[in-house]
Order: C-alpha cells, then structure tokens, then sequence
C-alpha cells in the first residue's frame, strides 16, 4: 500500500535523522548518504521533512540546539512532527547541542529555563542563578573563580584575602568586596554593580565600576557606562521580575528566553532601536510576553507548542 510505504519511509528518514543529531560521527553520515542514494523515494521524504519546517530554518545555531533540548514530549500521534523539527534544525543543531553538552551539562551548578538556583559557596560567598544558567567554580589557595558559561548570575562576594573573579568570554571581573550582577547576552556580556566597587577587565582594557553602574563587554572591550537604580533592579531580582529602564527589547526578550517554555526566538536585527521601560513576571513568562505585545509594535508568531518568534509587525518595518 503506497500511504503506508510512503510513511515508513518518512519514519525511516527521521529515524537517521535522530540517529546523526545523537551521534553524528563520519561511518554514521557516510551509512546515510549511502541511504539517501539507495532510492529516490529517501531523498524526497527528506526532502519533505524540511520542507515541512522551512520556516525554521533560519533560526540561529544556539536557538536551535535550544529548542532541541527544551521540546516537551510528544505523544504518538505528533512524534513525527517532532521528528521532522529535529530534521529542519539538523544541520545547525548537532553541532550546536555537542558543544552546549560539553559547556552546559558539565557545568559545576546550572538552571533549566524557568528554573532558580541559591548557593552558598565554600567561602561563604553566595551566587544566584538566574534561568538557563551555567557557572564553573574552582578555588584553590591563590583565587576564586567563578566561570559563567551562559545566562545571568548574581554575586554577593564574602570577605576573604583571596581574589574572587566571574570571567566570560569578554573579560574578568573582579569583585572587591561587592555585589554585582554579570550576564551573557549572545557576543557580549553586561556587568551591573549593586553594591562596592569591582575591576573590569576586557580585551587589553581596564576600568572600575561602582555602586548603579552597568556596562556592556565586547570583543573591543568595555562600552559606554551607565547609571541604573541598582537597588530596584536587586529587588527585582529577588521578586523573580525583570526590570528593564529605557532598555533594548532584544535584551529584554533575551532575559525572558531563560524563562520561556521552549524557544523564544527574538529577530534582533528588526527590533534593533526599540527600547522599553517595562516590570515584567519571570514566573509567568507567557504572561510577561503578552504584555510586551500589547504595548509594542512587535508580531509574535507561535510555529509549534515550544517555538515562538518575535519580530517587528510588518506595517511598521516598511515605514
């Protein structure tokens, strides 16, 4: 019966698909090219599956090993659904979801999306982590280190003669007896001091941030320094709520991505300029992303139960 042929070959398309996401190794691609060239009917049941999705196809690598590792379960009569969005985001998601493994998963303390975490560290220094966040820790007799892997972290340093640094790739904060807040957001990391001083080192620059001061790291180093209600933004914190004050709605979504059921995918490049002055509830994201809604020129698209895109409304980008 063709329907039935025509659907076990798709499942066996996805299947290899699965398999190469898992494993991905030389032997393993080499066994499904060799699959795809046994019959016509293989390459266009691959070619169906993408086409199904196509409209993914452009989200970034790190969205996409993202949606991969948050997609709930699906019950039997959507498992090929889910199988033909692990094939549309393929390509960028093996990669992607063996290198988030090394980084993430093997990270000393991490957080899930939508998830918290206090801990008291062995110097009596505690760190706050915020959703979808990974820190490495490792002190010894000259140091204290805390590496932040993704995501956001809230640090109250104990007195202690040893130095105590949270490092990025953008550069090394170290805290001079302080609370701070640091946070990756995609190629830069943002440093918001709440209490004390800290040094900020980044690409061959140097500078001290104080008490309500933000700054942004780059690849050039530190940017422009801002003033902030450092105070409000730490109860805010706390309140598990995110304060945003004249800031870009692309870090605005990037924050509540942490905290979004799946993917939240937000298309910087179309909301680059729109700023916002906003509180939002971090325990009811869905909630939190209707509000920026109604008060915001922006579209929010829903592709499946776990992949949402957020990007300007058309009539507003071809003003």
């Amino acid at each position: 019966m063709p329907d039935q042929t025509a659907d076990s070959v798709l499942r066996e398309a996805a299947r290899w698909l699965v398999l190469l996401d898992d494993e991905a190794d030389v032997q393993l691609q080499a066994q499904f090219q060799a699959w795809i060239s046994a019959a016509p009917e293989h390459a266009a049941a691959v070619a169906r599956l993408q086409g199904r999705l196509s409209s993914l196809q452009q989200l970034p690598r790190q969205a996409a090993g993202k949606a991969l590792r948050h997609a709930p379960r699906a019950p039997q009569a959507s498992k090929m659904q889910a199988l033909a969005l692990t094939l549309a985001l393929l390509p960028m998601a093996w990669i992607t979801t063996t290198c988030w493994q090394q980084g993430y998963l093997l990270a000393d303390l991490s957080t899930s999306g939508g998830a918290w975490l206090d801990r008291r560290l062995d110097d009596d220094s505690e760190i706050h982590l915020d959703g979808d966040s990974a820190v490495n820790v490792h002190f010894d007799a000259g140091e204290r280190r805390v590496e932040l892997l993704r995501g956001e972290v809230l640090v109250d340093v104990a007195k202690d003669p040893r130095p105590f640094l949270v490092v990025t790739a953008h550069g090394s904060v170290r805290a001079l007896g302080t609370r701070f807040t640091v946070s990756r957001q995609g190629d830069s990391t943002q440093v918001t001091m709440i209490e004390s001083t800290t040094a900020i080192s980044s690409a061959g620059h140097s500078l001290k941030l104080t008490a309500n001061q933000r700054v942004r790291l780059g690849a050039q180093g530190p940017g422009n320094v801002e003033q902030v209600r450092a105070d409000a933004l730490e109860q805010a914190w706390h309140k598990h709520k995110l304060l945003a004050e004249d800031e870009p709605l692309s870090d605005v979504l990037t924050r509540l991505s942490r905290h979004y059921p799946g993917l939240l995918w937000a298309d910087h490049a179309a909301l680059a300029g729109l700023q916002v002055t906003v509180m939002l509830p971090l325990d009811d994201p869905r909630q939190a992303l209707r509000l920026l809604q109604r008060t915001l020129p922006i579209q929010v698209s829903q592709y499946t139960p776990w992949i949402t895109r957020v990007t300007l409304k058309p009539e507003v980008g071809r003003k």
